[in-house]
């Protein structure tokens, strides 16, 4: 039986290589798997910088529940240029009632196609705070002219930080989304070619990958040691038996 977890990977697989496909992203996107929202409590499920747009993805396959949809969207509303929810079409239905204009809704079904169910009506701008949310402290330090040894927590930076112009903020705000996934997404792209992009290759977007990697490697390792071990002492058992 399919996991949730499969159904997940496999979602952002046939969204990727629909945008793909259309041209939304090519192998200079930066991509970017659960991007933390800075303190808001939120995950974007896909984030991506095509070079021109910060663009957040909610998906939502048929194990779902909606409860926290509403939400979600407002919260991605203030950190992105643009938003898609991409719904299961068990969901449809009350994806587009709960849905802000502002969202772009998409229907994919079992078998991975997806098609846009309703087009963003109104325009919208990232928020300022919602863009500060995204900076850590060493970042909103360097936006506030803050020298990085100073001592300062993150509440009376943020009110330094609602002087500065937004155009630097959110300018801030991207920098900061590119510095943070270029490396993974230079990886992942890598590891894609010209290939459709499969589960497989969503696990280079972990910006822990090259550890988690070495761990596996390790315990495969150990694996094959105890494994060698263990045929060796039944043979030299055997020997000594006949």
């Amino acid at each position: 039986m399919k996991t949730d977890k499969y159904y997940e990977s496999q979602i952002k697989c046939d969204v990727l290589n629909s945008l793909r496909k259309h041209r939304v992203i090519d192998s200079r996107s930066i991509v970017a798997s659960e991007y933390k929202l800075g303190s808001t409590g939120r995950r974007a499920d896909l984030a991506v910088y095509n070079g021109s747009k910060l663009i957040g993805i909610e998906i939502k396959s048929k194990h779902d529940s909606l409860v926290r949809l509403r939400d979600q969207l407002d919260v991605y509303g203030a950190c992105f240029d643009e938003v898609m929810l991409v719904s299961d079409e068990r969901h449809i239905s009350s994806a587009l009632n709960i849905s802000p204009l502002g969202v772009s809704v998409f229907e994919i079904d079992p078998f991975g196609c997806i098609t846009l169910r309703r087009e963003a009506t109104t325009s919208r701008a990232r928020a300022k705070l919602g863009c500060l949310q995204l900076l850590t402290v060493t970042e909103l330090k360097k936006l506030t002219g803050v020298p990085l040894n100073v001592s300062m927590k993150k509440r009376a930076l943020l009110a330094e930080a609602d002087q500065v112009p937004d155009e630097l903020i959110i300018g801030a705000a991207t920098e900061a989304f590119i510095q943070a996934f270029s490396d993974t997404s230079l990886r992942f792209w890598r590891s894609v070619g010209r290939k459709k992009i499969t589960p497989d290759e969503l696990i280079a977007l972990s910006r822990f990958a090259p550890e988690r990697m070495m761990i596996r490697e390790k315990k495969e390792q150990k694996a094959l040691f105890w494994e060698m071990w263990r045929r060796q002492a039944t043979a030299v058992l055997q020997g000594a038996s006949s």
